[in-house]
């Protein structure tokens, strides 16, 4: 894939996460600097802040659908306040089809125990999508597929 189709591709996951907390009842914005997020999501009522990185990547295959990932190390090493989510989103057959959220420390506690893979300055999850679970380096990561519980949606 291009660089070009590169940023395509991420701007679009972009919007597609965005328009998932939106319809969740979440306020939602890009920030004019790219400082380790893409998206600032606000719960209005008591001004609750979210961090969410995305990545997003075109899904290859049929019954087994897969998309690759690719992390920073640093910016998965840093901690912040409010820690950073990561939202991957697939999309395929014209449509953002899946999104697996994981909190940092989740993903690089996931990394120590040998799931995805070191690239460079990089670890690489590879996700495979089927009907009943995702996996990555042989394991689960079905209770991330779709849970958005720590954004409930807010009735207006």
């Amino acid at each position: 894939m291009s660089s070009r189709q590169n940023l395509y591709t991420g701007r679009s996951g972009q919007l597609a996460v965005m328009s998932q907390f939106l319809m969740r009842g979440y306020n939602v914005a890009m920030p004019e600097v790219d400082v380790g997020e893409d998206i600032f999501v606000v719960r209005d009522r008591d001004a609750d802040l979210s961090r969410i990185q995305v990545k997003a990547a075109i899904g290859k295959g049929k019954q087994k659908v897969a998309g690759t990932f690719k992390v920073s190390l640093a910016q998965l090493n840093v901690e912040r306040d409010p820690d950073l989510y990561y939202v991957f989103t697939l999309h395929q057959d014209g449509l953002w089809r899946e999104f697996v959220i994981l909190p940092r420390n989740t993903l690089w506690q996931l990394g120590d125990e040998g799931i995805g893979h070191v690239a460079g300055k990089d670890r690489i999850f590879y996700l495979s999508f089927t009907r009943e679970d995702v996996q990555c380096s042989g394991s689960s990561l079905a209770q991330y597929r779709g849970d958005w519980s720590l954004w409930p949606v807010i009735q207006h």
